[in-house]
């Protein structure tokens, strides 16, 4: 499997598709090859967002999926990262 490690490579935008190209009433892309903006590609939800995003835009739902959790922007989180840096 050459290329299984392929969602780590260094990427540029654009190198993937956007999950509904613009233009498709019937056509998505779903999985961890598709684009997912601020997203991590190497988790399940990323592939479970792609599919929502895929189903919500198709079918012209008022629904999207979650938006992706932002943690660094959080100032308890960075709080709570930097005192267990300090621990350490």
């Amino acid at each position: 499997m050459p290329y299984i490690t392929s969602q780590f490579l260094v990427r540029s935008r654009g190198d993937r598709p956007d999950v509904v190209p613009a233009g498709s009433a019937n056509l998505a892309f779903i999985g961890q090859y598709a684009e997912v903006p601020d997203d991590v590609v190497f988790t399940v939800e990323y592939s479970v967002r792609t599919a929502q995003t895929a189903v919500a835009t198709l079918l012209n739902l008022d629904t999207q999926p979650e938006p992706v959790y932002k943690g660094q922007h959080n100032p308890k989180t960075l709080i709570d990262a930097l005192q267990t840096l300090h621990r350490r």
